[in-house]
């Protein structure tokens, strides 16, 4: 289980993952519990069912690769013939201009370097470079005690004009092929695509579940409380547009 604390306007709420039981009196403050592994204890709260895409990483490396639809495997290849680099970094300034680059592109939330301090010790950040330039990134939290490693902010050159897009696309799909044996190496066994849109009519986000699912994962359901004044708290942080970047 990992804890950390995200602010709103200077209120911190605690976000909990991987929790093995939920804690009552965090039914009083403002807390939530993410993708709880066992559901014991109790706790008055809105609850909830969300989906992802797990693969287990807790295997051999070429066990991991062939899992990989055909085209993931040769475009994986592709990349590394054409010199992609994937590395670690944690230059938090440089990943989150990047991110919300993408974000505008895509018309979806961004962040900031302070929520992903906020993450710190759990943060870890990769990045996909060619010829120096900066082509797929990914943020990741991670709890080391339970072995799970969940994405939790992807972004890409696809949509940016004069960028090879077929290049793009390839070097995303390495950066992701990266992480899974990188996070094998550290010990963790199960790698979490961070989110799966269940029975979405949204082109879109079926067109999201097909891609990760195209990396050999099964769709897991992730059982969540919220206290009632998290619940709130977020409600109102969304509908003014600070759940991102707040």
């Amino acid at each position: 289980m990992i804890r950390f604390v995200k602010k709103f306007s200077g209120i911190g709420v605690s976000e909990i993952w991987f929790a093995d039981k939920v804690s009552f009196a965090d039914s009083f403050r403002l807390a939530a519990y993410t993708h709880v592994q066992k559901q014991s204890g109790k706790m008055i709260a809105v609850k909830h069912s969300s989906y992802t895409v797990e693969n287990d990483i807790d295997r051999p490396v070429l066990e991991i690769f062939n899992g990989f639809s055909k085209t993931v495997q040769v475009e994986v290849k592709q990349a590394e013939k054409y010199g992609v680099e994937c590395i670690f970094t944690d230059n938090i300034s440089q990943f989150t201009t990047f991110y919300n680059d993408f974000a505008v592109s895509r018309k979806i939330d961004a962040t900031s370097e302070r929520r992903l301090q906020e993450m710190q010790p759990y943060l870890q950040l990769t990045i996909a470079m060619h010829k120096g330039q900066l082509l797929a990134a990914h943020s990741y939290l991670t709890d080391e005690a339970k072995g799970i490693v969940r994405l939790m902010h992807a972004a890409s050159q696809r949509l940016s004009p004069g960028v090879d897009r077929q290049l793009t696309g390839r070097a995303n799909k390495l950066l992701h092929y990266f992480d899974m044996v990188q996070f094998r190496q550290k010990g963790f066994t199960l790698y979490d695509f961070g989110g799966y849109a269940k029975d979405t009519i949204d082109l879109g986000l079926q067109g999201i579940n097909k891609f990760k699912l195209s990396f050999g994962g099964k769709v897991t359901e992730c059982k969540n409380y919220s206290s009632y004044p998290y619940y709130i708290l977020r409600k109102a942080a969304a509908a003014t547009g600070r759940l991102g970047g707040a």
